[in-house]
């Protein structure tokens, strides 16, 4: 059984395929033309005949890269933007917020890269997610812990669901805290069956949890696999996502 948790105040740069070279000082700092490759390395053709699917991702993939790279390059060469202590600023966030967009993308869709495994796909989605959506004076740990092995057929569900249970847990669980922990759990039954856990300790809810459309979305996932997802407020929130194991096809 394969076991695997992290938990994160500070976190390290996405790796998206944008990465930067390092900066220099504050006062002279620029945001640098990325270089990217037509592919990586885990994308490179093998010879075997590709699915229209497989060739339409790496299109896309293709594609995402060029004009993210467009983007921070058209930042980098703005007259006078740079000049400026705020315009320095504005560049760096906006640098930094298409790192983060780009990491999450990759850990739900592959979006410029293909994924990593099920443990780091979930690492990079919660801990650039709190980034992402935390406010910059709030320090959120983000705990991760992953059990067994989720079934192929359900990985794309649980990490998707994830990403909206821990977007709602910083949004509405941390709203106007200055401190808060979230913990990701996933454990799967050597059947197949397979749990997704998010607590948080923040705002909590009382009486019946109002559905926005990030948990609207969650529920029609867990819906179309025959899961079952649930949320309760006993000092803690705790959303919880049942999957039953997928149904074997021949």
């Amino acid at each position: 059984m394969h076991s695997s948790e992290t938990t994160s105040m500070m976190l390290r740069e996405p790796d998206t395929g944008l990465g930067s070279a390092p900066r220099p000082r504050a006062e002279t700092r620029r945001v640098p033309m990325v270089e990217l490759d037509f592919l990586d390395a885990e994308d490179e053709p093998t010879g075997r005949p590709e699915a229209d699917a497989d060739i339409d991702l790496r299109q896309l993939r293709h594609h995402t890269k060029n004009a993210l790279q467009r983007i921070m390059g058209i930042v980098a060469q703005a007259p006078g933007l740079l000049e400026t202590p705020q315009g320095a600023h504005i560049a760096r966030q906006l640098e930094r917020r298409i790192q983060l967009s780009a990491a999450i993308s990759d850990a739900l869709f592959g979006l410029t890269r293909a994924p990593a495994s099920m443990t780091d796909r979930l690492r990079s989605l919660c801990g650039n997610l709190v980034e992402l959506l935390a406010d910059p004076t709030q320090v959120i740990q983000v705990g991760v812990s992953v059990r067994g092995e989720c079934p192929i057929a359900l990985r794309d569900t649980v990490v998707r669901i994830a990403h909206e249970l821990v977007g709602n847990a910083v949004k509405h669980g941390m709203r106007r805290r200055s401190r808060g922990r979230i913990t990701v759990r996933v454990r799967c039954d050597a059947d197949g069956h397979t749990r997704l856990t998010v607590t948080d300790d923040g705002n909590g809810f009382h009486g019946k949890p109002r559905f926005g459309e990030g948990l609207n979305v969650a529920q029609t996932l867990a819906d179309q696999l025959g899961g079952v997802m649930t949320l309760r407020c006993d000092g803690h929130t705790v959303a919880t996502l049942d999957l039953p194991p997928p149904i074997a096809t021949h």
